[in-house]
């Protein structure tokens, strides 16, 4: 363990010297276990996690005017307007210049966004996307998990079947084919989201590792 963690960090050194910021992007459908990965990573690696639905549920929590913009989209399964949704990524990727790499958490969810991450990521230096980690699983997973994650987080967009599945068909429909553009077919990286929380992480960060070196 010693000598694993000895080695992340020694990877980090090199990566500093010699390259810009690593961006990783964990997509795929909610439910999947984006979340619960992207906290691995982040403590593992040291990369900040930026998570379109924590910061908007933290707004809505406290009452701010985005909060409340967008609880009338989140409670309802419907995505938040790109307009909505870049300005406060933009916002949130300017906080964190020194960083060693970022971590997107559901986001970018349509093309639009997709051309705004680049567009901030070239304007202000920081790298590009480096690895799309591709979260698949099958649908009537992804309602279990969602409707059990609602009973216990109290979540309102996870504890309705009728929002859940509404979430589901606006992936299938809005975002499942966002990545299909040729220019990211080698970043792309597939993974089995119904295996073990423990089987996903050592997959991507191995992975991860790779790029590192």
């Amino acid at each position: 363990m010693i000598k694993t963690s000895f080695f992340i960090f020694f990877l980090h050194e090199i990566h500093n010297f010699y390259c810009l910021m690593i961006h990783i992007i964990l997509f795929g459908p909610p439910g999947c276990g984006k979340g619960t990965q992207a906290k691995i990573i982040s403590n593992k690696f040291g990369f900040i996690h930026l998570s379109t639905g924590v910061i908007f549920r933290d707004h809505m929590k406290r009452k701010t005017n985005l909060g409340k913009l967008a609880s009338c989209y989140i409670n309802k399964g419907i995505l938040v307007p790109d307009f909505i949704t870049t300005n406060m990524l933009n916002t949130e990727i300017q906080k964190h210049f020194k960083a060693r790499g970022i971590i997107y958490d559901g986001y970018p969810r349509t093309i639009n966004q997709i051309y705004s991450l680049e567009e901030v990521l070239t304007k202000f230096c920081l790298g590009k996307i480096n690895i799309i980690f591709y979260f698949f699983i099958q649908k009537n997973l992804i309602i279990n998990r969602l409707l059990k994650r609602g009973r216990t987080s109290h979540r309102d967009d996870d504890t309705d079947i009728i929002t859940v599945q509404r979430r589901i068909k606006e992936y299938d429909e809005e975002t499942s084919m966002i990545w299909n553009n040729h220019k990211y077919k080698d970043n792309i990286i597939r993974l089995n989201a119904s295996l073990s929380v423990d089987k996903i992480s050592i997959f991507i960060e191995k992975n991860i590792i790779n790029l590192l070196y």
